[in-house]
């Protein structure tokens, strides 16, 4: 009989603890985006990793948060929320130094018949005596507030520990064949890969300069021998984030294509023409219907 496991994974904690890092270090492959942008993941990501022993399906979830409360993060908590519900096997992820008020209530919420491993984010900061110190205390006190399957610091940037996070994984995994084809990184196409990386050059290059309501949304893709056509469309909720977008003379603008189309073109593997416009629709982010206009209807 083989021994061969494949199952689904959650990856749930708040924003900015590394949850997009952690899943593109496990695959190998860069399936989510990422920036210090607070809910820079707005989508359910299925990251796909393929071993001779197990194929493990990592899904990536937008961080839970209460400080906004308008229709696009209600549908973000909605997705992360849902893959709580759904799940049986979830890495609860949090920051080894910053564990805060916010990361123990999401712990109080997971359900007591998961499989939670608890993963202890940017260990490789932990250089001084008394940061062991409360990083051991910090895993007594998880232990007594969760069964926790286990309790493992790692660093998602360095590597460190994921070999021992991938073993503790496969281990409570069920046995079973693959359930995806084992070429496969992600379930998500080219399309909307290419959305998002534009997102994610826009929120690098911009940071706390733009306002968390801004979105991309891909009016052509083309695919033909020897190129990939691109129109995308920068959707921001007021006039005065435009001009931050376009930046003096539309440089920031190319700029962001221009990083877009190089990362967009090694996923593909052919060269890209990406157009890029920006385009204001106000206050989209606050109203359900262009919220799910814009994609966000289905997480």
């Amino acid at each position: 009989m083989s021994d061969h496991r494949a199952g689904l994974v959650g990856v749930v904690g708040r924003p900015n603890v590394g949850k997009s890092t952690l899943v593109n270090a496990l695959v190998g492959f860069p399936v989510a985006i990422t920036s210090r942008k607070a809910q820079t993941t707005r989508h359910r990501i299925l990251g796909v990793l393929t071993r001779p022993d197990a194929q493990i399906l990592f899904v990536d979830t937008p961080g839970l948060q209460n400080e906004h409360t308008a229709a696009l993060n209600r549908q973000l908590r909605r997705a992360a929320y849902s893959v709580i519900a759904e799940v049986p096997v979830l890495l609860w992820v949090a920051d080894i130094l910053k564990v805060t008020d916010e990361d123990l209530q999401i712990v109080k919420e997971l359900p007591k018949e998961a499989c939670v491993l608890a993963v202890l984010n940017k260990a490789d900061r932990i250089a001084r005596d008394h940061h062991r110190e409360a990083a051991f205390e910090l895993g007594q006190r998880l232990a007594q507030l969760y069964p926790f399957k286990s309790i493992i610091p790692i660093s998602a940037q360095s590597g460190f520990q994921l070999e021992t996070l991938l073993k503790e994984l496969v281990a409570v995994l069920p046995e079973g064949p693959a359930l995806m084809d084992t070429e496969q990184v992600t379930d998500r196409p080219l399309r909307f890969m290419a959305a998002e990386l534009i997102r994610e050059k826009l929120f690098r290059l911009l940071g706390d300069e733009l306002p968390y309501e801004a979105t991309v949304v891909i009016d052509q893709y083309e695919e033909s021998p020897g190129r990939t056509l691109i129109h995308a469309t920068i959707v921001v909720g007021r006039a005065s984030h435009k001009p931050m977008v376009l930046g003096e003379a539309g440089q920031r603008l190319k700029r962001i294509g221009t990083e877009a189309r190089r990362d967009i073109a090694k996923i593909a593997g052919i060269p890209v023409e990406l157009r890029l416009w920006v385009k204001v629709v106000a206050n989209w982010a606050d109203q359900d219907k262009l919220v799910q206009s814009f994609g966000y209807g289905d997480l």
